[in-house]
């Protein structure tokens, strides 16, 4: 089970992504100050951008194995529209169902 900084670190990564208009690399991701403020190592970091690209919530950019994502067109939309990442248990935890 997820505990709730994990839950913070996704949040924060799709909050870095929004940010950009356009595929990012984990290490600009890294740098943005809401992942900053998580204070998290770079293999938790890894983890949960592979765990957002497994549920589809991040888009890799073809050829580069993982490394480079954006915001899926679905999450985009809803952070656009909300100012929040989608509410998705994965993201936020059982409570938000």
């Amino acid at each position: 089970m997820a505990n709730k900084r994990m839950f913070r670190l996704r949040r924060a990564i799709l909050a870095a992504l929004c940010d950009y208009s356009s595929h990012q690399d984990l290490d600009t991701v890294a740098m943005h100050p809401a992942v900053i403020r998580e204070n998290s190592s770079p293999e938790e970091l890894r983890v949960e951008w592979e765990n957002l690209t497994a549920w589809g919530i991040i888009e890799p950019l073809p050829g580069y194995q993982g490394a480079v994502c954006r915001l899926s067109a679905a999450t985009r939309q809803t952070m656009d529209e909300t100012g929040n990442a989608p509410r998705d248990a994965r993201l936020w935890g059982h409570e938000v169902l």
